[in-house]
């Protein structure tokens, strides 16, 4: 039989990767979902690459998700002068301006260390001991007092300051909206161009992720939002961000800075049992492979650190730098596929216990209780795998959350549907012509499976389908011999 990893590849898109030859090949590699950060791309090249990206998964006969990531408020550090770096003494006075313009510059004529920042509402946001980190976390500054727009510091750790890094403010509550008008000019564009996902960063609140749903009403979309779990803030109302988003994404990067990279294994962990049990997809992300921007072969850590998140239960993991800048692209994604499939193949027996373990009961609907007996049925008659027939996606992320060991094919009539499966822990989807009748879906399945080796005349086979072409009236489960 095909084995088919479970746990999907999400890579993101930069100068290293952003051509049709190296997308084709990310994808023959096993990229299941290409990200594109916002922060880092013009409307034109978005545009662009969304084209090349549908064009190149039309020619390889596939189907891949597409993810926009919003830049969200990020806090950086304005121009320096002459675009030199400053060398921050410990000890040393800086005072931070939030006056627009100001441009930083190394201290003189024994005046303090001057540097300014994109954020105007600093002055206000911060107050005096709170820390303010530099260059995530690498320099760190004390906040001695407020004085108007100047924010006086102290080094408490020093370094060289670059020109526009970043500036994280763990303890403080920062009071700029969640959506900047760079976000929404972003979202108007990718929306325009029909992506399956768009993330939500430095979400703080359950509000944040409704008010980027109102924004993606207005423009008449459905698109699914993952918000990305990173600021302290979050971490204190997890249920409540989950219940209103799509998914979740553990941003290891900016959460370590900001709660201590001591607390982001547990985190991590608890968002990724969070959305298991409510059945919705969970992103692991940031520095997975990072050795790889340079380097031929991961880490043994890294090895590790990716194949843990996958025992745990992450219905993705995902590469940033090492595909979209590094100088091993495809090389990074063969490398994680292969420890994917490792990992899985090692686990695999041991999946039928967690499956066993998984709760069966609640107040389950049909949809849900059809699904449930389905994987059970599946599980207790060894079956080849199960095929799942869905218009909307909604059966076959269901029964995903069930977490079965058996393989799992949904056939979908449904572009769209197709593309958003792609996130979609343990799902291999198919499109499949519309059909008037479940025999006709049935036949049609058939000749895929059989054709690309997942099952032969003989074997068994678990089928769900609805009896009404409606969204959750999936009410039949049946067990049969090809």
């Amino acid at each position: 039989m095909v084995w088919q990893n479970r746990t999907k590849i999400v890579a993101t898109l930069g100068p290293a990767s952003n051509t049709p030859s190296m997308i084709a090949q990310l994808v023959r590699a096993g990229v299941d979902v290409f990200r594109l950060n916002c922060a880092h791309a013009d409307h034109a090249t978005i545009e662009r690459t969304i084209k090349t990206i549908r064009q190149v998964a039309e020619k390889e006969g596939t189907a891949v998700g597409i993810l926009a990531d919003l830049q969200g408020p990020k806090i950086r550090v304005g121009k320096l002068k002459g675009a030199e770096p400053i060398y921050l003494k410990r000890g040393a006075e800086v005072v931070i301006d939030v006056t627009p313009g100001v441009v930083g510059e190394a201290a003189a004529n024994g005046e303090p260390i001057r540097i300014g920042t994109i954020y105007r509402n600093l002055a206000k946001d911060v107050k005096p001991k709170e820390r303010i980190l530099l260059d995530d976390g690498n320099l760190e500054l004390r906040v001695v007092k407020v004085d108007g727009d100047l924010i006086h510091t102290r080094v408490v750790y020093g370094g060289m300051l670059h020109q526009f890094k970043g500036i994280n403010l763990p303890g403080s509550k920062v009071s700029t909206s969640c959506l900047s008008s760079k976000d929404l000019a972003d979202l108007a564009v990718v929306l325009a161009n029909e992506v399956d996902f768009v993330a939500l960063s430095f979400v703080r609140s359950p509000e944040d992720v409704v008010e980027l749903r109102k924004h993606i009403a207005k423009k008449k979309s459905d698109v699914l939002i993952i918000a990305k779990i990173e600021r302290p803030e979050a971490v204190g109302c997890l249920p409540e961000i989950l219940a209103v988003a799509d998914g979740l994404m553990v941003a290891r990067g900016d959460m370590g800075v900001e709660m201590g990279p001591a607390a982001v294994p547990p985190v991590q962990k608890r968002i990724i049992a969070m959305c298991n049990e409510a059945r919705k997809p969970v992103i692991t992300a940031t520095q997975m492979l990072e050795s790889m921007v340079l380097n031929p072969r991961p880490t043994r850590a890294e090895a590790s650190d990716v194949a843990n998140a996958i025992y745990d239960g992450t219905s993705a993991v995902m590469l940033s730098a090492e595909t979209a800048s590094g100088r091993h692209p495809v090389r990074s994604v063969r490398t994680m596929e292969n420890i994917i499939r490792t990992a899985e193949k090692w686990c695999y027996t041991g999946m039928d216990e967690r499956f066993r373990r998984r709760s069966r009961g609640g107040n389950a609907n049909v949809a849900q209780a059809t699904v449930r007996a389905a994987a059970y049925a599946a599980y207790e008659a060894k079956v080849k795998l199960i095929a799942v027939y869905t218009e909307t996606g909604t059966t076959a992320n269901l029964l995903a959350g069930e977490r079965p060991p058996t393989h799992i094919m949904a056939f979908t009539p449904s572009q769209r549907t197709l593309q958003r499966l792609a996130l979609t822990w343990g799902i291999t989807a198919r499109k499949i012509p519309p059909k008037r009748t479940s025999f006709e879906l049935t036949v049609a399945g058939d000749k895929i499976m059989s054709q690309e080796g997942w099952v032969k005349k003989g074997d068994r086979l678990v089928q769900i389908a609805g009896t009404v072409r409606e969204t959750g009236l999936t009410n039949t489960m049946t067990i049969r011999e090809l």
